[in-house]
């Protein structure tokens, strides 16, 4: 069985600077993602709270008036 496609693949191995690259590029993506993760995804997690105790607030004060 000869396959054409094993012509194609060198059996070189993948120089060292080549894998520093990639490992630095996805530490770098990684790195980006955790910071949008703690000023965006936080912001908004904190803003939720603030407006549920918000909201909270306003319910009981109109129960409180209604009575």
């Amino acid at each position: 069985m000869n396959n054409t496609f094993f012509d194609i693949d060198p059996d070189d191995k993948v120089p060292e600077s080549l894998k520093k690259a990639i490992v630095s590029e996805i530490d770098t993506i990684r790195n980006t993602m955790e910071l949008v993760t703690l000023y965006v995804g936080h912001f908004f997690n904190a803003a939720g709270s603030v407006a549920t105790t918000e909201l909270n607030k306003a319910v009981s004060t109109k129960n409180d008036d209604s009575e």
